[in-house]
C-alpha cells in the first residue's frame, strides 16, 4: 500500500509539473519612467502700482519642475508612481496606486491617488494651459463627469469591456491609520455604470458619497452626497460633446449644476465652448443662478508652431458661491496665445486680460481690484 501510495504520490507531482511546463509562460513586465512638468513665468500689473513677476505652474502657484511616472505592469499586475519636486520640495502627485486584474475586463486597484480616467469628462483649451484665469475654474478639468478617484487613500473594483462599464469604490472608511470614521459606508462610496452604444455615444452614471474627494465639483463646496449623470456623444467624426450634471441629495444651498463641453476639430482648426450653470437657492443671501462660459480657438500653423485664442465670463454670483452682489465681481477674461512644439515640450508666450486681478503671482488667486492684465511665458516638457 505505502509502495502504491508513493509512486501515486510520484505520478501527481510530475502532473503538475508537465501541467505548468505546458502552461504559458507569463508576460514579461512592462517598466517605464516618463516625467511631466510645467512651469509658467508671468509678468502683470498689480491693483495700485508697479507690477509683479512671479513662477507657478497653470493650476496653482507651485511649479511641476519635475513630474515623475514610474510604472511596470503585465496583463495581470502592475503598479504607478508620480514623484514630483513642486515648490522646491519632494513629494507625490496624480496617479499612486497598485492593481490586479484576475478576470478580463476586471481590476481591484487601491492607492493614495487613483486617478482612473476611463470614464471622465474632462475639459483643457485657451487659459487652461496657460495662467487661468481667476475663478474660472468651477469643476477644474472634471467639469462634466468626476474620475474614478479623485484624490485621498481609496480603493475599488471595477469593470470595462465591451461597452461595458461598473465601478465600487470606497474611500478612507473604517478604522486604521489611513482612514477617516464615518457614520455611513455610503459617505464614503463611490459607485456608478456607464454602457457604450456602438456609433452614438457613452451614457453614464455614478454617486459620490459626501467624504468622497471630488464633490466639490461644479458649484458643489458644501459636502453633500451627489449623483452624477453625463452623456458623451459620438456622432460626428472631430466632435467632442459631453453634458454632465451634479444633483446634490440634500439641500446645501443649490438644486442642481449642469455642465456642457463641446470641441469640433476640422484641421487645421479647432473650436472648444463651455457653458456651467448652477442653480443656488435661497439659502444664500441675494442667491442668483451661477453661470461661467468660455471659448476658444486652436489653430495649427505648420512646422510645431500653434496659435490659440479663448474668452472667458463668468458672473458675480459664481464668483461669490451663489450670492448675486457684493464680494467679487463678474470676470470677463481673454487670452491670446502663441507657441513652438517639439517632439518633448514646448514654449509660448501669451497676453491676457482679466476684469479682475490674479493675487500676486498665484495663478488661481483672486484680487478685487481694476482690471489686470498678464504675460505668461510657459515652458512644459515629457519624456
Amino acid at each position: 500500500m505505502k509502495k502504491l501510495l508513493v509512486v501515486l504520490l510520484a505520478l501527481t507531482v510530475l502532473g503538475i509539473f508537465a501541467f505548468a511546463d505546458d502552461a504559458a509562460p507569463a508576460a514579461a513586465p512592462v517598466v517605464s519612467i516618463g516625467d511631466w512638468g510645467r512651469q509658467v513665468f508671468t509678468f502683470g500689473n498689480q491693483d495700485s502700482s508697479g507690477y509683479w513677476a512671479g513662477l507657478s505652474a497653470s493650476w496653482g502657484a507651485n511649479p511641476r519642475i519635475v513630474g515623475l511616472n514610474i510604472q511596470a505592469h503585465n496583463d495581470n499586475a502592475g503598479f504607478s508612481i508620480t514623484p514630483c519636486a513642486d515648490n522646491g520640495t519632494f513629494g507625490l502627485t496624480d496617479q499612486n496606486k497598485a492593481w490586479v486584474s484576475p478576470l478580463a475586463g476586471l481590476t481591484f486597484e487601491s492607492g493614495i491617488n487613483l486617478e482612473t480616467d476611463t470614464w471622465r469628462g474632462s475639459s483643457d483649451f485657451g487659459s487652461d494651459d496657460w495662467l487661468r484665469m481667476p475663478g474660472v475654474a468651477v469643476g477644474g478639468n472634471s467639469s462634466t463627469f468626476a474620475r474614478l478617484g479623485e484624490g485621498g487613500f481609496m480603493t475599488d473594483l471595477n469593470y470595462n469591456k465591451d461597452g461595458i462599464g461598473a465601478w465600487a469604490a470606497i474611500q478612507n472608511a473604517g478604522s486604521g491609520t489611513n482612514s477617516v470614521a464615518t457614520t455611513s459606508i455610503s459617505d464614503a462610496a463611490q459607485i456608478g455604470a456607464a454602457y457604450t452604444i456602438s456609433g452614438i455615444g457613452t451614457i453614464k452614471a455614478q454617486y459620490l458619497g459626501k467624504s468622497v474627494s471630488g464633490t466639490g465639483m461644479m458649484g458643489n463646496t458644501s459636502g453633500a452626497a451627489i449623483i452624477n449623470p453625463a452623456f458623451n456623444l459620438a456622432v460626428v467624426k472631430g466632435l467632442y460633446e459631453e453634458v454632465g450634471a451634479i444633483i446634490p441629495t440634500t439641500d446645501v444651498g443649490y438644486t442642481y449644476a449642469f455642465s456642457d463641453e463641446t470641441s469640433y476639430a476640422m484641421a487645421p482648426l479647432t473650436i472648444h465652448a463651455r457653458v456651467q450653470l448652477v442653480g443656488y437657492d435661497n439659502k444664500i443671501a441675494n442667491y442668483a443662478m451661477g453661470l461661467a462660459g468660455a471659448a476658444g480657438v486652436d489653430y495649427d500653423l505648420g512646422n510645431g508652431i500653434g496659435a490659440s485664442a479663448d474668452f472667458q465670463y463668468v458672473n458675480q454670483a459664481q464668483e461669490n458661491g451663489g450670492n448675486g452682489s457684493g464680494g467679487t465681481n463678474a470676470l470677463t477674461g481673454i487670452g491670446v496665445y502663441v507657441k513652438k512644439g517639439f517632439s518633448n515640450g514646448f514654449i509660448g508666450i501669451g497676453f491676457e486680460y482679466s476684469s479682475i486681478g490674479w493675487a500676486g503671482g498665484d495663478a488661481v488667486g483672486v484680487t478685487n481690484g481694476s482690471s489686470h492684465w498678464a504675460i505668461p511665458i510657459v515652458a512644459s516638457e515629457w519624456f
